[in-house]
């Protein structure tokens, strides 16, 4: 990106009224953060840690989970909407990554413990990043745990999960929510291909995302919180993801 860009994403950033965290790499080359090892409540971007250990930690994606409606809750997810069934794990994340279900994120919890996951993050270096609850649990929420990750660290979960582990390519690719930092782009025809994770909650509103056209890598994790205007929060995700595209398709 052109110092121009850089100077046009930084006017963007120090406008915005919420609290913002931002890095952006150009072929895995840091180019610009802010607040970029800051701490911020993960919403669904703690799904990317817990993909990360069940890949790395080689648990049988084969095994088969029984999906119980008293283990379903609500939020991003289809399982909520359908029968009991017996599921495989390899199916379960695909549908905590492709479509955020949360229910399928429960269960994978449940099924490799929450405190695996906490033990792999710190083993692999990831210092802010935790898994303290489960998702749509308001219980813990009220009593003050939550998940927390940083824009740096969900970052590079992102990176990993699609260098190392090739079969979440198409989980990402395939992501359903894709109007933050590719609204501007996505499905155009423009001939880039779009990786992303978003997370979201009260003021809270993430995304964390690779484009890729041709040989040239674009990686922007944007993690916003405190917005007074969810219409202007995603404006600027929009604004943000379309300086990327640009440069990297021109």
């Amino acid at each position: 990106m052109s110092k121009d860009e850089f100077q046009l994403i930084q006017n963007l950033v120090s406008k915005a009224p919420e609290t913002i965290g931002l890095i952006i790499k150009v072929n895995h080359e840091q180019r610009l953060a802010v607040n970029a090892n800051k701490a911020f409540r993960s919403a669904s971007l703690i799904k990317l840690a817990i993909l990360n250990d069940v890949l790395d930690s080689h648990f049988d994606l084969d095994k088969e989970i029984h999906v119980r409606r008293d283990k379903l809750v609500g939020g991003a997810g289809v399982l909520q909407l359908l029968s009991e069934r017996t599921f495989q794990l390899k199916d379960l994340l695909a549908l905590m990554i492709s479509v955020s279900d949360n229910s399928a994120t429960n269960l994978v919890i449940t099924h490799i413990g929450m405190e695996h996951v906490n033990q792999y993050l710190s083993k692999m270096g990831f210092y802010k990043t935790r898994l303290n609850r489960y998702l749509m649990d308001t219980s813990a929420l009220e009593s003050g745990k939550d998940n927390y990750t940083t824009p740096a660290e969900s970052q590079r979960l992102l990176e990993m999960a699609i260098t190392n582990h090739p079969m979440t390519k198409t989980w990402f690719l395939n992501q359903q929510f894709r109007y933050k930092l590719p609204g501007d782009f996505d499905e155009t025809g423009n001939g880039i291909q779009v990786y992303n994770k978003t997370g979201e909650g009260y003021q809270i509103d993430h995304d964390v995302a690779e484009f890729v056209y041709g040989n040239k890598l674009i990686s922007i994790a944007l993690l916003t919180f405190g917005s007074r205007s969810r219409m202007n929060t995603i404006r600027l995700f929009n604004d943000v993801g379309k300086l990327g595209a640009d440069f990297i398709s021109r």
